[in-house]
């Protein structure tokens, strides 16, 4: 039988589609007045601020400016130390750490490596539950928002970097998808890390590729890291009253007690029961016993008494004890007694230090003598204090840094911005994709790799689950590229060389697929 071949003309109708075409190349006729008055130029016209201001590279200038801003916390930090520790810390009689001023250790310098995870600049005085919701709203919000922001960041830079790395360096399906898709993951610090360890021939090339790759893992990592650490940087302490046990067991709060001038050993004669005890803040009764000792003294005698030391009279000396074998009178208010043989025996603790105090020179407790009570208390010796002074928790909380923790953020978020920056900058000034206006994202980057795959596989790749997908490009020695005349991504084979890496040398060939 014969067979008839049919053929159908394209154009049936040749006058009709040369109609047709003829009709669309028909165009209106300009109008000579419409020339006229578009020929009219306004050189009245004044641009508008955004006109004026349009030509700036705003964008390049912002993202360059983010290294001074970057920079401001650690230097406003650095010099604000010493302020900070003599304004905020130094008046304390307890420290952030629980530690009383006096005690061994304890320092109010605010960036000694022992308040690391202790918040010593913290704030208010409030109860638990108060500040357990600033410390977790600090958490959500600073923490995980701060998170949000920053992976965004390291999205955007490095799909950007990426089309500039496939342009010089071949890339394995590993590092595009882990870059494309999980750019900020534990999976991707993995890939980071292999990719790290691929050197290749010695070459500058090679060695900023590697840099960038280290850059690359060590900005994945802080942003994987930064909940964790700004949650280390805050915190809530209770707050510390100070107090010093006293002969009873009691604690009695350091704020009560007072510095001694003098102490009347053998105040019963004249109508005490207890020894008489002089504080610094009781003028009337210490301007009494100055007067006594200079009624009944003179400079001459007062050379001929064991401890003294100096030339002047009183206040010039360093005489501990007072006690003449003498008559005197002692007069006080409206009382005055007659003591026979012997003078009043004061103890002068203005004039002389504790020996046992261990920081005489700038103690807070550095004078002979204290007392918490009135002219009949108990009086304590520098040494005492110090030996029984500590601090105690109180009932209210407070919220806030670790100052040398927050300079430590500050650092490795300059660190981070410097890396962004330099690589956003170095992507602009020479990938080839970027000047021609191509800009990833997650639907470019899945065409892109799509269709590069279907050309890997072949006709499988649709009927392929997730593991046989992954056996096939792990085989089939493919890699990534952007050829140097095209602008699109494309495959390559690698040499059989680098493919049969075994041992040691199979971690420098970087990503397995």
């Amino acid at each position: 039988m014969k067979q008839t071949t049919q053929f159908t003309a394209l154009r049936p109708d040749s006058e009709d589609e040369t109609r047709i075409s003829v009709e669309m190349l028909n165009v209106r006729t300009r109008d000579p007045e419409d020339d006229a008055r578009s020929q009219k130029w306004n050189f009245n016209q004044k641009p508008t601020l955004r006109e004026t201001f349009s030509p700036f590279p705003w964008k390049t200038f912002l993202i360059i400016s983010l290294l001074p801003i970057a920079l401001a916390p650690i230097i406003v930090l650095s010099t604000a130390a010493e302020d900070a520790s003599v304004g905020y810390m130094l008046g304390r009689d307890c420290y952030p750490n629980g530690m009383w001023l006096e005690s061994e250790g304890a320092t109010w310098r605010i960036m000694d490596s022992s308040y690391f995870f202790t918040p010593n600049l913290a704030f208010g005085s409030m109860t638990f539950t108060s500040v357990k919701i600033i410390d977790i709203t600090w958490d959500l919000v600073v923490g995980r928002g701060g998170q949000i922001l920053l992976a965004w960041v390291n999205y955007r830079v490095f799909n950007e970097w990426l089309l500039y790395h496939m342009e010089m360096h071949l890339t394995s399906y590993k590092m595009y998808t882990a870059v494309a898709f999980e750019t900020t993951t534990m999976a991707t610090l993995g890939v980071l890390g292999k990719e790290f360890l691929a050197f290749g021939k010695k070459s500058w090339k090679r060695f900023f590729r590697w840099l960038a790759m280290l850059c690359m893992f060590l900005s994945t990592l802080y942003v994987l890291s930064f909940p964790t650490l700004m949650a280390a940087m805050t915190g809530y302490i209770t707050t510390y009253e100070a107090y010093v046990e006293d002969y009873d067991k009691n604690l009695i709060e350091m704020d009560q007690f007072t510095r001694v001038n003098y102490v009347i050993e053998d105040s019963s004669r004249i109508g005490f029961s207890k020894p008489l005890v002089v504080r610094i803040d009781d003028r009337e009764l210490s301007d009494a016993v100055q007067d006594y000792i200079r009624n009944v003294s003179t400079p001459e005698i007062l050379k001929t008494l064991p401890d003294f030391e100096g030339e002047g009279f009183y206040r010039d000396t360093t005489l501990r004890h007072f006690s003449l074998n003498r008559s005197s009178e002692w007069s006080f208010g409206d009382n005055t007694f007659s003591l026979n043989e012997t003078t009043l025996n004061i103890t002068l603790w203005y004039s002389h230090m504790d020996p046992a105090y261990p920081h005489r020179d700038n103690g807070k407790f550095r004078f002979g003598a204290y007392t918490s009570g009135d002219r009949q208390g108990d009086v304590y010796k520098a040494s005492y204090i110090y030996y029984h002074g500590s601090c105690k928790p109180s009932e209210t909380y407070q919220w806030g840094f670790s100052y040398i923790f927050l300079f430590m953020m500050s650092i490795f978020n300059f660190i981070w911005s410097c890396i962004m920056v330099g690589m956003w900058f170095d992507t602009t000034r020479r990938s080839r994709m970027y000047k021609s206006g191509r800009r990833p994202g997650l639907l470019r980057s899945i065409m892109d790799i799509s269709g590069v795959m279907k050309e890997e596989i072949g006709r499988d790749a649709d009927n392929l689950d997730e593991d046989g997908l992954r056996r096939r490009l792990n085989n089939s020695g493919g890699v990534l590229l952007v050829p140097q005349e095209e602008l699109r991504i494309t495959r390559t084979d690698i040499s059989e060389k680098m493919r049969n890496r075994r041992g040691w040398r199979a971690m420098t060939k970087g990503s397995t697929f």
